[in-house]
């Protein structure tokens, strides 16, 4: 596809799309690579997160933090940013914020 055609597909409003083109790959494999991102919808979410991970972002969206979260679960902190990790990773998330609103756009 040429170079032109991908940054429009990846500013396309509909697609909430992002790129990120990585120059430096071009001397390991002799070009660029170019990479499209487009993050998960609300839908998405729910077919990307574990179930454990959907309780997770639900309390994010409540507002919770990870020590608050961990005592209601019962669980480590660690292991709470282990689960909070997971979701930014796996829905191509920014940030807690976003997670937030992802989870809100499902419920």
């Amino acid at each position: 596809m040429p170079f032109e055609e991908l940054l429009a597909l990846g500013t396309e409003d509909r697609l909430r799309a992002g790129i990120t083109i990585d120059f430096q790959a071009s001397e390991t494999i002799g070009a660029p690579v170019v990479v499209l991102h487009n993050p998960a919808d609300g839908g998405g979410l729910r077919d990307l997160l574990s179930p454990r991970e959907l309780e997770v972002a639900g309390m994010i969206a409540e507002g919770l933090g990870n020590k608050q979260i961990a005592h209601r679960l019962e669980i480590t902190v660690g292991t709470v940013k282990d689960h909070v990790h997971h979701i930014l990773q796996k829905a191509d998330l920014p940030n807690r914020a976003a997670i937030a609103v992802a989870y809100r756009q499902i419920r």
